[in-house]
């Protein structure tokens, strides 16, 4: 690749915070709602003009697996909030511990951007939009400040602990800190990546119609994905363009929307979901899966005959990227056997949801909770570098769960108050007092360990791991 000497410039500085949020999605959220709840002053940057990510985004906008047990402090704020705003649309937490749903709460987006940005008011941080986090300044072992991009031109935010809620590790990647981009791990596809995925809202559908029409039709429609039979016979006769073998059809309560999960963009081996060229030809290939679908199902499913595509993604799902590599790993082994910390700083009950580099999908249902150590949030080697959210140091198997959102908002509530003490005691992140932390955050109302846990509640999810285990060997071959 060609390259030229940029001319030395100088940067004017922007801004000046005690701590530095980079990434509005949930674990940003969390991170910068508990950093100024803890009394740091806090700047908050987001590429885009809202806050919320992938769930606003790529209207992913649901937190799964909610466990009042489980999961406090920032999240139960969010959720109150969606409650008391009108946005929550449905609630099926009642599902968590039986294994019959996700246990998820599901918003109205628009109402979810409105009231992350009154919170971030409430709270006192500085959100900053339309800024691309492109660099970092760096002395030593130490990261003084973020370069960002923006209308403006190159500037620069200056900060004493930053957190990196990017999602895919940018800040850690891009200023030197060692990072782990390994890919899928074990079989003949190891080493090649997820791939992009895509959401999208068909509006106009006939939800009653559609409804009894799933019911009218169980083995091909009744379950979570459905349409295989239509899918194998529509590429056979090519009719259908796309790589994925089952769509996922949600209706949007009461409302005419359908939201559908189902376009797969795969990346071979040694294509990447953080290059230039890989994004672009995926978002155009999605958008095409998209509107082939679009077509099947209007000319093939009741309902559809009148709708059209309402609303595609501002971005596309990017699964794995980059980690930030951690003072401490996560791994599957870890996961399973429910391993508690010592240095533990949130709980997590989400299983891991493994898409294949191409069309392959698992759902590891059979995996109690399990703890996250504080060490998975501290850069191994820059002293005042946190990680949040799918950012944190894990083996790909565990990132395939603490990247949804509900464990992200509660890693990324962990980072905040992290960061917010050693700006105050001007300690590094790495020598932080980590039972400080474990109180605040429980004084906080954040579930901080297993231990804590009562036994009735981990007996519930043991019968739901070991009946999630029966099952799978029940389909082994």
């Amino acid at each position: 690749m060609k390259s030229i000497i940029e001319p030395q410039k100088k940067i004017p500085v922007l801004d000046e915070a005690d701590v530095i949020v980079v990434g509005g999605g949930p674990a940003g959220i969390g991170a910068a709602l508990s950093a100024a709840q803890n009394g740091a002053k806090t700047i908050l940057l987001e590429q885009f003009g809202s806050l919320g990510g992938m769930q606003t985004q790529c209207f992913q906008a649901s937190f799964s697996f909610i466990d009042h047990e489980i999961q406090g402090g920032v999240i139960q704020d969010v959720i109150y909030g969606l409650k008391r705003n009108g946005g929550l649309i449905k609630d099926t937490t009642a599902d968590t511990r039986t294994g019959k749903g996700m246990g998820a709460i599901f918003f109205d987006v628009e109402s979810y951007k409105y009231l992350l940005d009154q919170m971030m008011a409430n709270a006192g941080v500085k959100p900053m939009f339309h800024v691309f986090g492109v660099g970092a300044v760096k002395e030593g072992k130490m990261i003084k400040g973020i370069i960002i991009e923006s209308k403006e031109g190159r500037q620069v935010v200056l900060g004493k602990v930053i957190v990196d809620s990017t999602g895919s590790a940018d800040i850690a990647w891009k200023s030197g800190a060692p990072c782990m981009e390994e890919g899928f791990p074990r079989g003949p596809k190891k080493g090649r990546h997820s791939g992009l995925g895509y959401t999208f809202f068909f509006g106009g559908v006939d939800a009653a119609k559609l409804k009894m029409f799933r019911k009218e039709n169980p083995e091909e429609w009744g379950e979570l994905f459905g349409g295989r039979e239509l899918i194998k016979k529509s590429k056979k006769d090519g009719t259908l363009y796309g790589n994925r073998a089952a769509f996922l059809l949600s209706e949007i309560w009461g409302r005419g929307s359908i939201w559908i999960l189902g376009p797969q963009y795969p990346l071979p081996m040694g294509h990447h979901g953080w290059l230039t060229a890989d994004i672009t030809h995926g978002e155009i290939d999605l958008r095409k899966q998209a509107w082939s679908m679009y077509n099947l199902l209007k000319k093939n499913v009741p309902g559809f005959e009148k709708s059209y595509i309402e609303k595609t993604p501002n971005f596309p799902l990017l699964r794995d990227t980059h980690r930030m590599l951690g003072k401490y790993v996560l791994t599957e082994k870890d996961i399973r056997q429910g391993r508690i910390f010592d240095d533990s700083i949130a709980i997590s009950n989400m299983c891991p949801d493994v898409f294949g580099p191409d069309d392959e999908h698992e759902w590891m249902g059979d995996i109690p909770p399990y703890d996250i150590p504080y060490r998975c949030l501290v850069s191994k080697e820059t002293e005042n570098l946190l990680a949040a959210g799918s950012t944190i140091s894990t083996d790909f198997i565990t990132f395939c769960a603490t990247r949804y959102c509900t464990p992200s908002i509660c890693t990324g509530q962990a980072a905040g108050t992290a960061a917010a003490l050693a700006a105050r005691n001007r300690v590094s992140t790495q020598k932080l007092d980590v039972k400080l932390l474990q109180d605040t955050l429980n004084r906080q109302g954040a579930r901080t360990s297993l231990k804590n846990v009562s036994k009735a509640v981990l007996k519930e999810y043991q019968k739901k791991a070991r009946q999630a285990q029966e099952r799978i060997q029940s389909h082994a071959f």
